[in-house]
């Protein structure tokens, strides 16, 4: 019976806890709530009960003066993918827009022989690209990023290799 009534009142305060996350005053007020809810069945309920409420909310108040409550929420962490997107315009074969390998892609590094006359360009380009190949094809059949982002690093590292290579001709 004792449960029974303790599940109601959770019932009741679910969904202020549910708001109450977000700042310590939020915490305080389900605090209040809680005591307020102890005082108003405290006739109806055994006293271990009301006990065990006013516990709660004194555990609620002393977390937040403790701190608890207010520490920031760790921002998610930037996936490989987003950050060289991020850094080369939104596109993650930012390679296909450098001049440094006009006529590959990560469709045609394979087959692709261009008319540059400079065998350690060709070779620059047609790894990056066979990375970028790599990086595609996991993606694509859902290998998840555990998988895919070590041939996205990869192709990212030789496309600035490519592009600076070319730079420094």
């Amino acid at each position: 019976m004792r449960l029974l009534h303790l599940a109601v009142v959770l019932t009741l305060l679910t969904p202020a806890i549910g708001h109450a996350q977000d700042t310590p005053q939020k915490m305080l007020d389900l605090a209040r709530q809680i005591r307020a809810q102890a005082a108003q069945m405290k006739d109806s309920l055994p006293p271990e009960d009301v006990a065990d409420l006013i516990r709660q909310a004194e555990e609620i108040e002393q977390g937040v003066k403790d701190g608890g409550y207010s520490a920031p929420v760790a921002p998610e962490p930037v996936s490989l993918a987003k950050r060289i997107a991020e850094a080369h315009g939104g596109r993650l074969d930012w390679l296909a827009r450098e001049t440094a390998c006009v006529g590959y892609s990560w469709e045609n590094h394979r087959t692709f022989v261009s008319n540059y006359g400079d065998p350690r360009r060709d070779a620059l380009c047609r790894t990056a690209y066979g990375h970028y190949a790599e990086y595609f094809r996991i993606a694509r059949d859902g290998g998840g990023t555990v998988r895919s982002d070590p041939p996205l690093a990869a192709y990212d590292k030789a496309a600035q290799a490519a592009v600076d290579y070319y730079e420094r001709k």
